[in-house]
């Protein structure tokens, strides 16, 4: 069976396959890596597949048609996301008049909204973990007893039931990177180009805004054995050029045990490959940053979110994720030669003009190497979304509002007390006040003059955000 996949073209640079979807005002381009999960299995089997990034392709609507009608493929599998669903089902139609493929929506927005996002366009939603579902479809296996996917059946849509997280993570075939254009990928923070790894799927915590878990991967973190990740990190050594990895596990230091021994053997079988991670705040110590350190981690990006331990607790960060906590992290990486990348959000309940001042404070006592603050993105299925749908806070009409005219992130609710407008407001003076202070300018400029590669993507970087905030 001719399959393709496709992660469709949308407002440039779009990043779907992220926590926050959208094209970043610091400028980056990630890849499509569980649509490459989804190619593999497929290819696997013995189908005949394409992957098409056409963000990074940077192809237009009509060129991907084209290319996809050359295989008359049976499936056309498509990537979404809140913001973009709109055009992307205006697309799905398309292909589908061309080329008579069925067109199957995939992602944490069709799976939280099935009914809606195939009114819009496609044919069949795989909900949530869709690896093996492809699979199942590319078999010919009758659509009523494919588990995990949403149907049109006569008149209305049918709804199979849930498809079980998958038990062994290491059964599964590394991405067909192959199919993708691997130089595009790219980030100010990374060694480029770079890709992504997962050495494991889902997170144990209960974070209400963050889709993945909620959605897609479930409440509870599955790793995969050490060897297998170490395996596929040779196998990237030997068949591509990439120069870092971001290791895109929601929170990969959640279970020291298995990270110290990834690490462990990342030294034993002597891979020379940087590398990035997530980490919150209380997933770190002093062996955890120094044993991460030394298998080549140069980089993380930690989940610090707010400077006030009442906000923490109305996002549900847990009992451990403290502004106190936020402080050792910080410095247990910093002791370890580690860069820290600190991602604060914007507007969770019960945020204030004085909370987003103090959260600002916080920030910069912290001395971060880099920041990244947004306001808060309500994602459809989330417990935040409920919760602001509830209490009669989302303002939006159409999926595409998630997005300005850039295709950045813009508040699509609003507070009583904190308007749209105060939010983006606070968030632009945090960027201005983090980044032109004297301090970070002399620290940063001391740290790229030796190296060019990283002044380069600086400079591009810090154009794009003085654009943004300005």
């Amino acid at each position: 069976m001719n399959i393709v996949f496709l992660n469709p073209p949308f407002r440039g640079t779009y990043n779907r396959e992220v926590r926050f979807q959208a094209v970043s005002p610091q400028k980056a381009l990630h890849p499509p890596i569980m649509l490459g999960y989804a190619t593999a299995i497929c290819r696997d089997l013995g189908h005949s597949v394409d992957l098409i990034d056409a963000p990074a392709l940077e192809i237009s609507e009509e060129q991907t048609i084209a290319r996809i009608a050359k295989r008359f493929p049976r499936y056309v599998i498509m990537l979404t996301s809140t913001a973009s669903v709109q055009s992307d089902a205006g697309l799905a139609k398309k292909i589908a008049e061309r080329t008579g493929a069925k067109t199957v929506a995939v992602g944490a927005h069709a799976t939280a909204v099935p009914e809606d996002t195939i009114k819009r366009g496609f044919d069949i939603v795989a909900r949530g973990e869709y690896d093996y579902t492809i699979g199942e479809l590319a078999e010919g296996k009758e659509l009523g007893k494919v588990n995990g996917i949403s149907f049109r059946k006569g008149n209305g849509i049918a709804h199979n039931k849930d498809r079980p997280l998958i038990k062994n993570l290491d059964e599964l075939p590394f991405p067909a990177r192959e199919f993708l254009p691997n130089k595009k990928y790219y980030s100010a923070l990374y060694k480029n180009p770079f890709t992504f790894v997962l050495a494991g799927r889902g997170c144990p915590h209960g974070c209400i805004y963050c889709a993945g878990p909620q959605l897609m991967s479930g409440r509870g973190y599955r790793f995969r054995s050490p060897e297998n990740v170490v395996a596929e990190l040779k196998h990237l050594q030997e068949n591509f050029n990439f120069k870092s990895v971001l290791f895109n596990d929601d929170t990969m230091n959640v279970n020291k045990k298995h990270l110290l021994e990834l690490c462990d053997l990342i030294v034993k079988e002597g891979i020379d490959m940087p590398w990035v991670a997530y980490s919150r705040v209380d997933s770190v110590d002093r062996e955890i940053a120094t044993a991460m350190r030394k298998a080549g981690c140069f980089l993380v990006k930690v989940g610090f979110e707010s400077g006030c331990d009442e906000m923490l607790k109305s996002m549900k960060k847990g009992s451990r994720a403290t502004t106190e906590q936020a402080r050792k992290a910080a410095r247990y990486f910093n002791e370890a030669g580690i860069q820290v990348h600190g991602t604060f959000v914007l507007g969770m309940p019960n945020e204030t003009a004085e909370t987003i001042r103090r959260t600002i404070d916080f920030a910069k006592g912290l001395d971060l190497d880099f920041v990244q603050f947004s306001v808060a993105q309500p994602y459809p299925g989330t417990e935040f979304y409920h919760y602001l749908e509830s209490n009669g806070y989302l303002r939006f009409k159409e999926w595409a509002d998630y997005l300005d005219e850039e295709g950045c992130i813009t508040p699509i609710f609003e507070y009583p007390n904190l308007s749209r407008d105060d939010m983006l407001h606070w968030m632009k003076l945090a960027y201005r006040e983090y980044y032109l202070r004297p301090h970070y300018i002399s620290k940063a400029l001391r740290h790229r003059l030796t190296n060019w590669n990283l002044l380069k993507s600086s400079l591009r970087s810090a154009w794009s955000l003085v654009n943004y905030i300005k």
